[in-house]
């Protein structure tokens, strides 16, 4: 009997000694202990773009790790490298494999663009080849002009090949909202935030479609408003697994550039109104610099993603809750309320409220809110653009032009 119960101390004093080395720094992350999620489910992806002067610089892009690492990034999307065309030593490879190494130490994934040659392409030796290389996963880019049905069976035929190897290899696609989406639904017809979340987490376990779809809808509305983004934004939450893609366009001629003063309120639309994010290189965010004093100041754009990215992973609600965006159109003000997975008081609802007017601005939410059958009279802060401070009375929501608030609902 002694001996057993020495045997038991072992077996409890190594797996005592094991558990840190297998929890991430990072709570919530797949792997942590907190959540068995698969990785992309929440992930925040940073793709860059190819080169227009020549192949992809990986070294360059080993070299700014320490920053996307500081905006919460998760997952990197790289063009893929050119394939050796012998076995003599390839330092443009020899980099790319440098990239992976480094990657890896921080806790964060390289995902290779994958351009398909045509519909009935053998895509499986190049795509083992990346994968034995330790690549996550792909972007994969179909022909021009292939049917849908074409597009989905290549999708199909790198599923196959990616399921076949271990460590969670995903695959993602380009949306087509013709084909995965119905029009428009008035309010009292599009499903309920509840009924998406139920189908987004049916269809998720499918096999054959891509883990997640790139939709670039967002980057193709030339004068953002609440009008016009609100529908698009409700639209997108009926797709399981969405990506929402934002690379600014130029603005219509004659017109003023919407997008500097907006930028905040698109990332805060990329970050907390679906389960994972995608942060384009076009922003052409700069490192999050330490503040050299301690005055208050409104965040950089940087250390605004920062900030919406720790959110993104920290708080349970934007983690992991349902999404109804709310219409405030007349006032040009983009909002939206997520609700948390279960009821509990240690997850509160979150409510999201964006000024998309050059005007300052002040809202009564409490209809709006009573009205999901939600009960609260406050906000407290959870983030901010700007540098006011202290919680927001329901009844008189105020924001200054173009500024982002975020805060969780209490009675």
């Amino acid at each position: 009997m002694g001996g057993r119960l020495r045997l038991l101390a072992i077996i409890l004093m190594l797996a005592a000694c094991a558990a840190p080395a297998q929890t991430l720094a990072r709570p919530g992350l797949a792997g942590s202990g907190l959540n068995t999620d698969p990785w992309w489910k929440q992930a925040v992806f940073y793709r860059f773009a190819a080169s227009p002067d020549g192949p992809t610089d990986y070294k360059s892009i080993a070299t700014r790790l320490d920053a996307l690492h500081s905006l919460g990034v998760d997952a990197l999307l790289v063009p893929m490298p050119a394939m050796p065309a012998s076995p003599a030593p390839d330092p443009s490879l020899d980099d790319f494999d440098e990239l992976i190494h480094q990657a890896a130490q921080r806790g964060m994934r390289v995902l290779v663009t994958f351009i398909a040659p045509s519909a009935t392409a053998d895509l499986a030796p190049t795509a083992r080849f990346w994968l034995t290389r330790g690549v996550a996963g792909f972007h994969l880019i179909t022909p021009p002009n292939v049917t849908p049905q074409d597009s989905q069976s290549i999708v199909q035929s790198l599923r196959k090949i990616t399921n076949s190897v271990v460590g969670q290899r995903i695959v993602l696609s380009d949306f087509n909202p013709g084909t995965s989406l119905s029009p428009l639904a008035s309010p009292a017809s599009r499903p309920s935030s509840h009924i998406v979340s139920a189908s987004r987490a049916n269809r998720s376990g499918d096999s054959t479609d891509a883990q997640l779809q790139i939709d670039a809808r967002l980057s193709q509305i030339a004068l953002p408003n609440a009008a016009s983004i609100r529908p698009l934004l409700a639209q997108s939450l009926g797709a399981p697994n969405l990506l929402l893609d934002f690379q600014p366009p130029s603005p219509p001629s004659g017109s003023p550039d919407p997008y500097p003063a907006l930028a905040r309120a698109m990332a805060a639309i990329l970050l907390t109104s679906h389960s994972a994010a995608l942060i384009d290189e076009g922003l052409n965010l700069q490192p999050v610099a330490t503040p050299s004093s301690t005055t208050p100041s409104a965040p950089t754009l940087a250390d605004w993603y920062s900030k919406l990215s720790a959110l993104h992973h920290g708080n349970a609600t934007v983690r992991y809750g349902s999404v109804t965006p709310l219409s405030f159109d007349a006032q040009n003000a983009l909002v939206w309320v997520i609700r948390p997975a279960s009821n509990s008081s240690l997850a509160p609802p979150v409510v999201v409220v964006c000024n998309l007017s050059s005007s300052p601005l002040q809202l009564s939410l409490t209809s709006a809110i009573h009205g999901l059958n939600l009960r609260g009279s406050y906000l407290i802060t959870l983030l901010r653009s700007d540098q006011a401070m202290g919680a927001q009375d329901l009844n008189s929501v105020a924001l200054p032009p173009f500024a982002v608030y975020i805060g969780e609902l209490h009675r």
